[in-house]
């Protein structure tokens, strides 16, 4: 016998609710289930597809570049005016944070979605960085910093003799 499927109406990223009948592990296997369904559908932004328990962690990359160090952070779906950026005793902090909200009409239903997203990220920065020589870059979700070594700050590594 030959059925004809309809594929199923899209979901909310909101948790499956637990039906009394159903134990821990039948919700826990639903919500794997759907959180499979979801990965194959494309993200808007970094924020876009977290649970309310993640806090969400952009990829970042330090390089030494000789005379300055460069980091860029991969911030997908943002914008400049979302980011903030600051830099205090040796830690560098970026902050993010989005909100969207739509409107729609379909069919006579009235349709409003939002989403919030926020997250912060703190980064060691290395000894001989000075801190008055940082620039930053955003384009197409790529955040780029530029950040000024200080050589006086530098210390030379000294050796330690163990004694018997």
């Amino acid at each position: 016998m030959n059925e004809m499927t309809t594929a199923p109406a899209e979901k909310s990223a909101a948790p499956t609710p637990v039906p009394a009948e159903f134990g821990a592990l039948d919700w826990f296997r639903a919500e794997v289930d759907r959180f499979i369904e979801e990965m194959g559908k494309p993200g808007r932004s970094l924020l876009s597809f977290v649970p309310r328990f993640v806090i969400p962690k952009p990829a970042i990359e330090l390089t030494d570049a000789g005379d300055i160090y460069r980091l860029s952070a991969e911030l997908p779906g943002l914008t400049e005016k979302d980011v903030k950026i600051e830099i205090a005793d040796g830690i560098l902090t970026i902050t993010a944070e989005k909100r969207e909200s739509t409107k729609r009409q379909e069919e006579g239903c009235l349709i409003n979605e939002r989403r919030h997203g926020h997250f912060e990220r703190q980064i060691s920065l290395p000894v001989d960085v000075d801190e008055a020589k940082v620039k930053a870059r955003f384009k197409h979700g790529l955040l780029t910093l530029e950040i000024g070594k200080d050589a006086g700050a530098r210390k030379p590594v000294r050796k330690i003799k163990i004694e018997n």
